[in-house]
């Protein structure tokens, strides 16, 4: 089981577009401990993604709960590997070596020249100044570090330099999240202008790929790896989300921290564990499209015809906001246009990257020959 631990409700940053109640939450050690025990259970390998807030905020309860999985480890043989979203603000050399000792995958959330519009401190100073020195002393330790951004409405005009920023500073797994968010005001303008800039990352996937770089870009990708897998493509994401449910500060265990807080999809807690004929209920409500996209023609290729759901009186139903029905029907047609473009030059870089299921393989290993 992967485990989703929110060490803390606390952040060091007031970033605009943030969904996490903030408060004075931390989680104890008892509960950390608790959250490991629970994620052993009829598995052999556990991922703990520390997540917060800011997850750095409780370094020292990081160290801990890693020397507690490698005594585990020595005594048992039972496998752990961990992963990490940070702002960065904290981030040093010491715990860059502590990762790298221990193996330790840290996503990066970074806005790159929206970075001052949304990612500020509580006073409303910017972070993208002090940030600018902690990049390349991350991927001195971590070449393979993610870079996270969000597109808020108010930076959409900034999308592609966001990716183009991260990738020149020397990102290569980039995510691209939406602000989603029922409060954020997205208008057909603004979706119109996402619809450019999604246009000129195509390009640059285009380049890039022509290059022979070696990348991942999260809304081409994904995309292009939804055609090829059809209907597989959000059965495995639909299995994937419920092998990772989240743990808040007090132990709760919820779905996915996609329903953080939502007492309709709390499924237990690290004491007495998950109820699995909630989790499974969940997850079968997940496993059904809203009722707007059964005859949808994207909807195997959609991220969110699947797991959208809210609570409505007692009962869980489909939810598909207007605005991810509309994301996803102008990005599919755009990152099919740079897959065949590249497809149809029979792109060596394109065809190995997404035909060769060696590829990741043979990819780490020549880097590493390489570093």
């Amino acid at each position: 089981m992967q485990l989703t631990l929110h060490l803390t409700n606390q952040c060091n940053l007031n970033c605009g577009y943030c969904v996490v109640a903030r408060g004075p939450e931390i989680m104890s050690q008892d509960v950390a401990f608790a959250a490991v025990k629970l994620g052993m259970k009829n598995t052999k390998t556990s991922g703990l993604l520390f997540y917060g807030g800011e997850p750095l905020l409780e370094r020292q309860l990081i160290y801990d709960i890693v020397d507690y999985t490698k005594a585990i480890t020595k005594k048992t043989g039972h496998t752990f590997y961990y992963k990490m979203t940070t702002n960065g603000v904290l981030l040093d050399e010491e715990f860059l070596k502590f990762s790298e000792a221990v193996n330790l995958t840290i996503g990066f959330s970074h806005d790159g020249p929206a970075q001052d519009d949304c990612r500020l401190f509580p006073d409303g100073g910017g972070s993208f100044a002090m940030l600018e020195e902690k990049i390349p002393l991350l991927l001195k330790y971590q070449p393979y570090a993610i870079g996270l951004s969000v597109v808020d409405p108010s930076t959409v005009h900034k999308a592609a330099s966001i990716v183009k920023y991260l990738f020149d500073k020397g990102f290569r797994y980039i995510t691209v999240g939406v602000n989603y968010s029922r409060t954020a005001p997205w208008t057909r303008e603004r979706l119109s202008i996402f619809k450019a800039e999604y246009k000129k990352m195509a390009e640059m996937y285009i380049e890039w790929t022509k290059a022979e770089e070696k990348f991942y870009l999260s809304p081409f990708d994904m995309k292009i790896l939804s055609h090829l897998k059809g209907e597989a493509y959000n059965t495995d994401r639909l299995r994937m989300t419920q092998n990772q449910p989240s743990v808040t500060p007090d132990g709760k265990i919820y779905y996915s921290s996609k329903y953080l807080g939502d007492p309709a999809f709390e499924v237990g807690d690290v004491f007495s564990g998950i109820d699995s004929a909630k989790q499974k209920l969940i997850y079968e409500k997940s496993a059904a499209p809203a009722e707007v996209c059964r005859n949808c023609s994207i909807r195997t290729r959609c991220n969110y015809a699947y797991d959208s759901l809210v609570c409505q009186g007692s009962d869980i139903v489909p939810d598909v906001s207007p605005v991810q029905c509309a994301h996803e029907q102008l990005i599919t047609p755009i990152a099919d246009y740079a897959a065949e473009k590249l497809y149809n030059e029979h792109n060596a870089m394109f065809m190995h990257k997404h035909y060769n299921e060696l590829y990741p393989f043979v990819s780490l290993v020549e880097d590493r020959a390489v570093r």
